[in-house]
């Protein structure tokens, strides 16, 4: 059975990424690309950190509809974005998982 975890990833162009997967393996929030391994690890303590606070969070509409949520730092600095939902109560309920999802210790890193 999968765990609660994030993946820190390197691709193109030697950036990082992380992703917080939740229990059954889906990606709950996705990063932005990040120069080095040590600002996408920083990066996951943020999420971790801010993660667990409602008032962090952002809907918002895609130009196709589609519902999704943004986690802010408290510098109002963007850490990571849902995919898309069909609906906003299925973002609402992304938010509930990664709100109970972040504040996992769990990191796999695929960067080798």
């Amino acid at each position: 059975m999968a765990t609660v975890h994030y993946e820190l990833e390197k691709v193109r162009n030697g950036h990082f990424i992380f992703r917080l997967k939740g229990i059954h393996d889906e990606i709950i929030l996705s990063s932005a690309t990040f120069c080095s391994k040590a600002s996408a690890e920083n990066a996951i303590h943020f999420a971790r950190y801010n993660a667990p606070d409602e008032n962090n969070y952002e809907l918002k509409s895609s130009m196709d509809q589609h519902a999704y949520f943004i986690l802010r730092g408290g510098n109002y600095q963007i850490l990571g974005q849902s995919g898309p939902y069909n609906s906003e109560t299925a973002a609402r309920r992304g938010i509930k998982a990664a709100m109970e999802c972040a504040a996992t210790k769990e990191i796999m890193d695929l960067t080798h």
